[in-house]
């Protein structure tokens, strides 16, 4: 498990808003993703496949999404290598600043060795405070 937090310069209700928007816009916040597709979408819980494309391959995936404030879940349902979640979790620090919390617990499907990737924890969490910030 790897987790990177950071200060968005936002209100928890617009960090919040945003955090619900990537659920059926991922494009702005995580890099390579393209054909997004909503199976199923209701107040509990959102299915979700799309393609990850890396300079190494090309991924179809399929995600249970769940939210209740202030807590997303990005649950892995298929995977080609991968199975667990990621997890997006925010607090109000002041009324113009949130804390962002993205935890990956990832393990691989084949070794069972947990990925501890902080770089793609750390840039995932950065990317959506600039996504935030600037819209």
């Amino acid at each position: 498990m790897v987790q990177f937090t950071t200060i968005v310069n936002a209100t928890l209700e617009k960090v919040w808003e945003y955090l619900i928007y990537k659920i059926e816009k991922p494009e702005h916040f995580v890099p390579g993703v393209s054909d997004v597709v909503i199976s199923e979408k209701n107040s509990d819980f959102v299915l979700r496949q799309m393609t990850v494309t890396t300079p190494d391959n090309k991924t179809i995936l399929k995600e249970k999404i769940t939210f209740i404030p202030y807590k997303v879940r990005f649950l892995l349902l298929e995977h080609p290598t991968l199975e667990g979640y990621v997890d997006n979790d925010i607090r109000m620090i002041s009324e113009t600043e949130t804390e962002m919390t993205f935890t990956i617990n990832w393990i691989d499907k084949t070794t069972q060795i947990e990925i501890n990737n902080q770089e793609l924890a750390k840039n995932a969490v950065l990317k959506t405070k600039t996504y935030i910030e600037e819209n």
